[in-house]
């Protein structure tokens, strides 16, 4: 019996992997499994999935990965409190925080959509605003056409079955982009 793959756990080792071996500090926040508490223990959730660090900027990040040709905006992709997180994050100088979504099909793409970028959308979409996207805007998700305009594509290479991401190239255009020194 074959086991079953966690793409969303291989995506967060090939990120782990792609930031080491570029020389970037990288922290994973680790999940409490709620089946190792005792009974009516509390469990607060995590914040962002991992902190990249440049100096002197700090990069907390919500990876995604998915099958869809969009992200989902349900509870269940994107939860609540890590909008607010994301959001809170971004009123501090020398933070840039986002989400990096990997979309497997039909081919690896990775983009860095930053958490403003992502709340402009979500406005626009929930409350049918007039917009500049290219294309179709859609209130239960950002399908890829239009991340491709909101976010910034993290260039990846296949070496035999894992990805390695180029987050060097990716931090030095967040840096450029948000006017961070």
């Amino acid at each position: 019996m074959s086991k079953r793959i966690n793409h969303g756990k291989v995506f967060e080792e090939d990120i782990r992997n792609s930031a080491l071996e570029q020389g970037l500090w990288f922290y994973r926040i680790k999940d409490i499994s709620p089946m190792m508490l005792k009974p009516n223990v509390r469990l607060s959730k995590n914040d962002y999935d991992s902190f990249i660090y440049k100096k002197p900027n700090l990069f907390p990040i919500e990876l995604k990965s998915t099958k869809s040709k969009s992200l989902s905006l349900s509870e269940s992709m994107v939860k609540k409190h890590q909008i607010e997180s994301l959001k809170k994050a971004a009123d501090t100088d020398g933070v840039i925080p986002g989400f990096l979504v990997n979309f497997r099909e039909p081919k690896n793409r990775v983009f860095f959509i930053n958490i403003n970028e992502f709340l402009k959308y979500k406005n626009i979409a929930e409350n049918g605003l007039d917009h500049t996207y290219e294309g179709r805007v859609n209130k239960a998700s950002i399908p890829i056409h239009i991340v491709e305009q909101i976010g910034i594509e993290v260039q990846g290479e296949k070496k035999r079955t894992r990805y390695r991401y180029k987050l060097n190239k990716l931090i030095q255009e967040l840096i450029l982009d948000y006017k961070c020194v």
